[in-house]
């Protein structure tokens, strides 16, 4: 078996590091699973600014006998998606032998950058998702929601013609104790069907799929945020660059220097389709 140099080190990372730090981002992101991400694929090797139809609903029209077919300017609008958070994470490995012969202390390292990254992502989509909040309620108690309060939010989107069989109900862990309350929550792991659950996903409640995720606020912070209930289309996100891994050798420090880096954004496509729930 070869030895380990410091060219060789240097350029080993990056290729087992980059899929490390790429497979931990993706169990830890949950705010990214409940907004439209489809542009992803589309932004890539492209420019920092991508407008995004904004389809308004159409209307139709009675059609009488011998009459002509009338019709309307198309009037969509549009919301710009900027590509404009560029993230990274820096370390420096010491004894870079010592780091790859002991696999334990490799995947540490590595999950450790991807949980940084993945926390401040999430964090990004989720102050996007409280931005576009037109609608929504403070709760009677701090950290306590009931079915009732549930049922209302439900309705509200409902009225505005949001389909909420296509939504997502996301808590902060302080009142997803209090969803175990209600009777008709159903935990992931009484799912029965076999199939891995997404990540974040706690159970079910009302047809919609629950999530919990800790950069919602933290319990006993008055008037703000500690449950969504969101529509895909809300908010629209694309990642330009997934996490790359790039390294060098430095001498001065007897280490390889290694920065994993990320870009992405996201905008508020239709601000309707959330209903969020306040502390008081």
């Amino acid at each position: 078996m070869a030895n380990i140099t410091t060219t060789t080190a240097a350029n080993f990372i990056p290729e087992i590091w980059s899929d490390g730090v790429k497979n931990y981002l993706e169990r830890k992101l949950v705010f990214e699973q409940l907004v439209d991400s489809s542009y992803s694929e589309l932004v890539k090797g492209r420019g920092d600014t991508f407008h995004i139809p904004k389809l308004t609903e159409s209307s139709d029209a009675a059609k009488s006998a011998g009459s002509a077919v009338s019709f309307s300017a198309d009037t969509h609008g549009e919301s710009q998606l900027t590509v404009d958070q560029h993230r990274y994470v820096a370390k420096l490995i010491e004894d870079i032998a010592a780091v790859q012969a002991n696999p334990g202390l490799l995947e540490k390292e590595v999950s450790t950058m991807g949980y940084a990254l993945a926390k401040t992502m999430d964090a990004f989509i989720e102050s996007k998702i409280e931005a576009a909040s037109t609608n929504g309620a403070q709760l009677a108690g701090d950290n306590v929601i009931t079915a009732a309060e549930l049922r209302e939010g439900m309705k509200i989107l409902m009225e505005n013609d949001v389909p909420t069989e296509e939504c997502n109900l996301v808590v902060s862990p302080a009142l997803y104790t209090a969803l175990l309350g209600i009777d008709d929550f159903v935990d992931a792991s009484k799912y029965g069907d076999g199939a891995p659950a997404a990540t974040g996903n706690i159970g079910r409640l009302y047809g919609m799929p629950v999530f919990t995720s800790t950069v919602m606020g933290a319990s006993g912070t008055t008037n703000t945020e500690v449950g969504y209930i969101v529509h895909p289309s809300a908010v629209n996100f694309a990642r330009q660059l997934e996490p790359r891994v790039q390294s060098d050798y430095s001498v001065e420090d007897l280490g390889t220097k290694v920065v994993s880096d990320v870009l992405y954004g996201a905008v508020t496509t239709f601000e309707g389709r959330i209903y969020e729930f306040r502390n008081p």
